[in-house]
């Protein structure tokens, strides 16, 4: 396999729903983005939109020492699978203890298994569109949705883990 020469770039675990539109808001911000998929068809997908892309499990620990993780900015695991996410995590900290690392996470159970392991963010999607619903709700409804957003009505947690997101 043959490592990237990419320095400051994002490693994107999975291209499927979440990862193929992680790919796409980076590449229009043109930020260097390096895709590891296993799927061909997503492998085919990605590259065909102009990624550089490494074929292979995440998980495989050649696959990671070709992705530079030394020389990355941050690591984003959009794969659904938080055991061979948590693997990934273990991995990219042992080769760059400073590497951000942005996850996602379907249960309680697993924001805290990767938060454990070393990811800073950790994002549940049902707690995301609890959220978006409630900011919607905000003109009908500003002190009710506000309180929500913060936590302090039964929406409670968010579901975003580690700092707020910058404007």
């Amino acid at each position: 396999m043959v490592a990237t020469a990419l320095t400051g770039h994002t490693v994107l675990v999975g291209y499927g729903r979440v990862g193929s539109l992680v790919a796409a808001a980076l590449a229009d911000r043109r930020l260097p983005v390096l895709v590891i998929e296993d799927a061909d068809a997503a492998v085919a997908a990605s590259r065909s939109r102009g990624a550089e892309v490494l074929a292979g499990n995440a998980a495989d620990p050649e696959v990671m020492a070709a992705a530079n993780l030394p020389g990355a900015r941050r690591l984003v695991l959009a794969i659904p699978n938080a055991f061979e996410a948590g693997q990934v995590v273990e991995q990219a900290k042992a080769a760059n203890p400073a590497i951000e690392i942005i996850a996602r996470a379907h249960s309680d159970a697993e924001v805290e298994h990767l938060e454990s392991l070393g990811a800073a963010v950790v994002i549940m999607g049902e707690r995301e569109i609890a959220r978006g619903i409630v900011e919607h709700i905000v003109p009908l409804d500003p002190a009710g949705a506000h309180e929500a957003l913060n936590g302090e009505a039964p929406l409670g947690d968010t579901g975003r883990r580690g700092p707020p997101p910058k404007p």
